[in-house]
């Protein structure tokens, strides 16, 4: 009988029942070693559950291990065949639940489901960066009889609209063959006149813009996009794409400085760090073994302005407390004290400017996300409790932020003040072991309640550190792609088009567009940098560029 193949049978135990169990079989008449292997066994079964747990394994995770891929159904095409496939939205099954494994030859048949119509489709508004085409009728116009003669006239109607989507490459390579005539008898050259809209430069804006995006929001690779564009036959070099990157962020640097002295006059602040590697730290780490800092951070800001959100990212030694005490330094001291957002750790917060410390609840809530399948019941109960602040907080969208203070401490403080009694009872009866994965949580919220409730006291104050999260996305999945920068130099240009790029996305604005304004206009900007921000370069442009921005 193999005893692999069967779901053995759970049976809660406590600490006392298993010590208890083990000194049982310690004094029983058997041999050693099958003592030892009972001991061993009893002891890996206490210790399985919560070394996955300290490690976050989530439970389906586990539960592919122990049952397999779970349960199979069949799919029927449109020529009749029968697929079989797993099942995506199977429930993870209780550990005492071995009647509700499925049999290896068990299949459902399900239909599949009739999409609405249109389903998928989007409007033409949709599309805002379009070229735009008018096709005329070239036999009639307005006012002319009706071609199937039935004495009426025709009258202007509203326009049908056809979008059509072509493909390209990343650039159309232009070659302007220039024709030259010399002169037989003195030899002087004349050239063909070059047209304005040829430019002067081999690249142009637009395509310095769009390698930049791909760069630091897709996060292609200079490796990568340089062999894709081989294959497309249009040669782009790894040191010409940076080059190129360059002069942009040339251009950039004096936009993020008033970016940076816009956020730093904000009324509310959101930072955190994330992990980067640049090669020339590392190796002057490997050089320097006694050197006390080695870490390398990417710093996410963002500042909340009566203008508009600004997003600023710094790469390199310094961790998210030291950049926000740098900016802090540019800050108005007429103002006060700014309100910062950020979780628990204490290198978030700047040393020498005082703030309105808030703490992420999201962070809280999440630990017990963490644990709910290993223990439901308080889990469940916490994390329910605490969506129902989130709605709270959802139907205060928009409103002022007084009266969204007055609202949260009229339905949310309740809410909180039962939650914090409830935390604090399971840990003062004992209910919850202090030092085990469930009593760090609840420590963790009791420790930090003053910060975590900061909304329900201080106007403005959010209620979780979410939209920085979001933010530090853009940075963490170019760690992903290629890796590293190479020097501190090229992680600052990073930092500083990154930066660009996402300040506009929070903008509503096209950074495409954007950043090719700011070269076209570098004269301007470099002058007035203030008046070529996202939200106010129109204003600057001829009537006839404003509108196609």
């Amino acid at each position: 009988m193999s005893y692999g193949n069967e779901l053995p049978k759970v049976i809660d135990k406590t600490q006392a029942d298993i010590d208890a169990a083990i000194a049982a079989i310690q004094t029983c008449e058997l041999p050693s070693a099958t003592k030892d292997f009972a001991i061993s066994c009893i002891r890996l079964a206490v210790w399985l559950p919560k070394a996955l747990l300290e490690q976050k394994i989530k439970l389906s995770n586990l539960r592919k291990l122990i049952f397999g891929q779970g349960k199979k159904i069949s799919r029927k095409t449109t020529n009749g065949n029968t697929v079989a496939r797993e099942n995506p939205e199977s429930k993870p099954l209780a550990y005492d639940d071995a009647s509700l494994l499925p049999s290896e030859k068990e299949i459902v048949t399900v239909t599949s489901r009739v999409e609405p119509p249109g389903h998928g489709r989007l409007p033409h508004s949709a599309y805002k960066n379009t070229i735009e085409h008018t096709l005329a009728i070239s036999e009639l116009k307005s006012g002319d009889l009706c071609p199937e003669h039935c004495g009426g006239r025709l009258y202007h109607n509203e326009p049908g609209i056809l979008v059509r989507v072509k493909g390209q490459n990343l650039a159309a390579v232009h070659k302007y063959w220039v024709e030259k005539l010399r002169c037989a008898s003195c030899g002087h050259l004349v050239s063909a006149s070059i047209p304005d809209h040829v430019g002067k430069e081999k690249y142009d804006a637009a395509f310095k813009a769009i390698l930049v995006l791909q760069k630091y929001y897709v996060a292609v690779p200079f490796y990568r996009q340089a062999y894709f564009q081989s294959l497309l036959e249009m040669p782009l070099p790894v040191s010409t794409q940076w080059q190129l990157i360059e002069e942009v962020a040339s251009v950039a640097i004096d936009i993020f400085q008033v970016l940076e002295l816009r956020a730093a006059n904000g009324k509310l602040v959101h930072n955190d760090d994330s992990h980067v590697k640049i090669t020339d730290l590392i190796r002057h780490n490997r050089n320097n073994p006694d050197k006390v800092r080695t870490g390398m951070f990417t710093t996410g800001i963002i500042s909340r302005t009566d203008e508009r959100d600004i997003a600023l990212f710094y790469n390199s030694t310094l961790h998210a407390g030291e950049n926000l005490n740098r900016l802090l330094k540019k800050r108005d001291a007429k103002i006060g004290p700014v309100i910062q957002m950020c979780d628990a750790l204490s290198r978030n917060v700047p040393t020498t400017f005082q703030t309105i410390l808030c703490k992420c609840l999201s962070h809280g809530l999440r630990k017990f996300d963490d644990l709910k399948e290993f223990y439901p019941e308080p889990c469940l109960h916490i994390i329910k409790e605490i969506s129902l602040v989130y709605e709270n907080d959802e139907k205060t969208k928009g409103l002022d932020k007084e009266v969204r203070l007055a609202y949260h401490r009229e339905y949310s403080s309740p809410i909180m003040e039962k939650l914090h009694e409830y935390i604090t009872y399971q840990m003062e009866s004992k209910q919850v072991e202090p030092n085990d994965s469930l009593g760090k949580a609840m420590r963790y919220m009791l420790k930090h309640w003053p910060g975590l409730t900061q909304f329900l006291r201080i106007a403005g104050a959010p209620l979780d550190n979410n939209i920085l999260e979001r933010a530090l996305k853009i940075p963490i999945r170019g760690r992903r792609t290629w890796l590293f920068y190479k020097t501190q130099y090229g992680a600052m240009i990073g930092g500083i088009l990154t930066s660009v790029i996402y300040t506009c996305a929070m903008a509503g604005v096209n950074p495409l567009t954007y950043l090719t304004i700011l070269q076209e206009y570098k004269n301007q900007v470099v002058k007035e940098p203030e008046h070529w921000l996202p939200w106010n370069y129109q204003d600057n442009l001829s009537p006839h560029l404003s509108s196609a921005a």
